[in-house]
């Protein structure tokens, strides 16, 4: 079964379709990376899940549901979106920031979604300080917390640790996979090849607003795929801890 599936999806920004007839499906309890070179339609396509994009044709369908059927507060309450580069001009508290993801149920949080998605995500000694005051590490960890308590079962990502240095961004995705493993479907765009490799399960690659390769990891990141979309050399290393071989650039 499939989380998100477009069919014949025909759209973009005006005059600039970035999308020409496009089916796929993204399988449901995965970790999916979503990549490829710059233009090639990540953000674009997560704009379409999340509505902030109309196609001008074709359908959208979450657990088989046309999203085009249902109101922003009953998508909300069924997938949840982290964006690049968050941010909150007030100074609220990170619990009144993490609330704000109950609005799709009128504020009401009988649960306890709010304590639980800042359990999660592990910023619960932090409920009481000011977003404006808080590392991005850690106002990351606020978006993504806000997005859990929605309680949908889909989770899309924006590049989520772009400008994190690399502790923080091995705390995202160790969170993200923790999240994976609870039963959440994980779609998250990423630059970083080699995060691709480490975290995803599987992978849907772009290339200029077509799907040039879709499916376990292991199998879609390969030499011939990064020399034909990169235009790159790439050799393999072997990762003790990971007990896997990682495809990685050749720098020159």
């Amino acid at each position: 079964m499939s989380s998100l599936q477009t069919t014949n999806l025909y759209g973009g920004y005006e005059n600039h379709p970035v999308f020409k007839h496009l089916d796929l499906q993204l399988p449901e309890g995965k970790f999916l990376a979503l990549t490829g070179p710059n233009g090639s339609g990540k953000s674009t396509l997560l704009k379409f899940f999340y509505k902030e994009l109309i196609p001008d044709k074709g359908a959208i369908y979450i657990n088989d549901l046309d999203i085009h059927t249902l109101s922003q507060k009953n998508l909300a309450r069924r997938l949840g979106f982290v964006p690049q580069n968050g941010h909150i001009e007030y100074g609220f508290t990170v619990q009144e920031a993490v609330s704000m993801g109950r609005y799709a149920y009128g504020g009401k949080d009988e649960n306890h979604q709010v304590e639980q998605a800042m359990e999660d995500c592990d910023i619960r000694d932090l409920a009481n300080e000011r977003v404006t005051e808080i590392s991005g590490g850690e106002l990351q960890r606020v978006f993504l917390a806000r997005a859990l308590c929605q309680n949908g079962n889909v989770l899309l990502l924006d590049e989520p640790v772009n400008h994190l240095d690399v502790k923080h961004q091995r705390t995202m995705m160790t969170l993200l996979k923790r999240l994976v493993e609870k039963n959440m479907s994980v779609v998250c765009v990423l630059h970083d090849l080699l995060l691709v490799q480490v975290y995803s399960d599987e992978v849907i690659l772009l290339k200029k607003g077509n799907i040039y390769a879709q499916g376990a990891t292991q199998k879609v990141i390969c030499q011939e795929t990064l020399r034909d979309v990169y235009k790159i050399e790439s050799h393999q290393v072997y990762d003790a801890t990971l007990n896997k071989t990682l495809w990685m650039p050749t720098w020159c």
